[in-house]
């Protein structure tokens, strides 16, 4: 779900983040980086939301990036990543957007010798721009009642319209799988830990409209891949995000269906659904049901899933949700492979 309420003088914000969340990984949890099955990883996400609403400018979001390993792989085979990414973020009629760019450094540790339990932890830093247009903004006192038109020449004023800011995150993640071909993983993840200053006004020190911060964020995800035969396996899966007054749990399951040969085939079909819940005025409820499919191709994979909106917003939005797309392409440049195992996360 990729909200930015943005309520003026004082904003508060919740970060983007995307239904199909492991396929942006850098923006999921920094411990990931250079952690896949090949050599490089390069992704890309692409989201629209209630585009029945505010003209259709609700919102859009744009993501990629790109990781690899780096270095020389050890002895017990631990090894570092490292990886670069973005997003552009616009919402609402205003035009107020997010853009970040971000570098990435890991480190991947083998915990046992025959290389199927792993402990990787990662550190994270970017640089921010955030902007809206306050010409294309309205108020209430804009509202004439007695001709029932907008007086637009009546606006707000602000310090800036554009603030600039550089941003910290640091995570961790453990994985361990089986000789069967389970595995189950756990992953944590803390942003924003500068709490830098976001206000569009300056000037005093004590008023909380000038030194308004960004929240830091917390993120938990985690799952697990069962295998139920040779080209049938379930994955279940759990995201949450807390920051600030704003939170978001999300839970579902995916089966992975191998196609073709179950020896040589490097083809998978996946079918699934999760079920989030938001906090909503400091009461958590049902947001939306999200219905999810992805296909893998050798190194290549697609995404596809679409968020029904089943919350009280569904009266504004004729429940229309946001469809999503992600593109991810790992490739290997080595001749030898490297030693550990990558889930499948979703």
């Amino acid at each position: 779900m990729l909200v930015a309420i943005f309520s003026l003088p004082v904003a508060k914000a919740q970060d983007v983040h995307f239904s199909q969340f492991a396929m942006s990984p850098l923006l999921l949890n920094p411990a990931l980086a250079g952690f896949s099955n090949g050599d490089i990883r390069a992704y890309a996400n692409f989201r629209t939301q209630w585009n029945t609403i505010a003209g259709g400018n609700a919102y859009r979001t744009f993501a990629g990036g790109a990781d690899m390993e780096i270095g020389k792989v050890t002895r017990n085979s631990s090894f570092a990543g490292i990886g670069a990414s973005f997003f552009s973020d616009q919402s609402g009629v205003a035009g107020f957007q997010t853009n970040h760019v971000d570098l990435t450094l890991a480190y991947h540790i083998m915990l046992s010798k025959q290389h199927n339990t792993t402990l990787s932890m990662g550190l994270q830093g970017a640089f921010n721009e955030r902007g809206f247009d306050p010409s294309k903004a309205t108020y209430d006192y804009n509202w004439d009642q007695a001709t029932g038109t907008v007086n637009g020449n009546q606006r707000e004023t602000f310090t800036r319209t554009k603030v600039y800011f550089g941003d910290v995150g640091a995570g961790m993640f453990f994985n361990t799988s089986t000789r069967r071909g389970s595995d189950i993983y756990f992953g944590l993840g803390l942003g924003h830990i500068n709490q830098p200053k976001i206000a569009f006004f300056s000037g005093s020190t004590v008023s909380s409209v000038y030194n308004e911060k960004l929240d830091m964020k917390f993120t938990a995800h985690g799952g697990a891949t069962v295998v139920l035969n040779p080209k049938l396996w379930i994955i279940p899966n759990f995201f949450i995000l807390l920051q600030g007054p704003a939170s978001q749990y999300n839970a579902g399951a995916m089966l992975k269906i191998q196609v073709g040969n179950k020896v040589l085939s490097k083809n998978f079909l996946y079918l699934g659904a999760q079920v989030r819940i938001a906090n909503a005025m400091d009461v958590p409820m049902a947001d939306a049901a999200i219905i999810h499919c992805r296909f893998d191709y050798k190194g290549f994979t697609l995404g596809l899933s679409y968020d029904v909106n089943i919350s009280k917003l569904a009266v504004s939005t004729n429940t229309f949700g946001a469809p999503e797309v992600s593109m991810m392409y790992t490739f290997k440049t080595k001749h030898k492979n490297r030693q550990g195992y990558c889930p499948v996360m979703m």
